[in-house]
């Protein structure tokens, strides 16, 4: 018995595309929201922002100087 090497999709490869006679091909600006999920999601953007400028803030605080003392200087 010999073996024949198979594909698992050989049998529907080369069929043509479906196109739905009912429901109307989606535009690419629809299509593409599908992927974007955080897009749906109401003040998220206005999330991140205020996040990302509390945390420039605390940065800045951090590496602010403190009392005048140089950043070099090392206590003996």
């Amino acid at each position: 018995m010999a073996l024949e090497t198979t594909h698992r999709y050989d049998d529907i490869i080369n069929l043509p595309h479906h196109v739905s006679r009912r429901h109307p091909p989606m535009s690419r600006h629809n299509r593409a929201a599908q992927f974007m999920p955080f897009a749906a999601v109401a003040g998220y953007d206005a999330i991140i922002a205020e996040t990302a400028a509390r945390n420039e803030k605390r940065v800045a605080a951090e590496n602010a100087p403190v009392d005048g003392v140089d950043e070099g200087w090392i206590p003996a």
